[in-house]
């Protein structure tokens, strides 16, 4: 029974990962959001949400520049990363749905016929 268990939790951990990244997919449909530092027109720089006309100045994990995206970069880049998003949610949402099943169908009150045992003649 504890085997069980643990599978169960093992198959049921991908599934969370898959729903929260299924999520992420969708979370914000919006305009791109520069992670960096917007600059409008002028090359002052702007808070919130990029505008057509605006620059995003992308840096590293440190303060160092790696370089610029326009706008149509910017929201080209989120598009991708919101498809990666679903890809890998679909991915291990399915592989966890599909862990849960063998193991709930391999240990219920159905048992699949190889876990059965002999069959027993009177």
């Amino acid at each position: 029974m504890k085997f069980r268990g643990a599978l169960l939790l093992l198959f049921l951990l991908p599934l969370a990962w898959g729903l929260i990244n299924l999520l992420r997919g969708a979370a914000d449909p919006g305009a791109p959001r520069c992670p960096g530092v917007a600059l409008d027109e002028v090359g002052e720089e702007h808070p919130g949400r990029m505008r057509p006309s605006h620059t995003c100045r992308l840096f590293d994990d440190s303060t160092r520049p790696t370089g610029t995206r326009t706008y149509e970069e910017q929201r080209n880049a989120q598009v991708e990363q919101r498809e990666d998003h679903f890809k890998a949610g679909l991915a291990y949402t399915v592989y966890g749905v599909a862990g849960v099943g063998v193991v709930v169908a391999a240990g219920g009150p159905y048992r699949l016929r190889w876990r059965r045992g002999p069959v027993r003649k009177s």
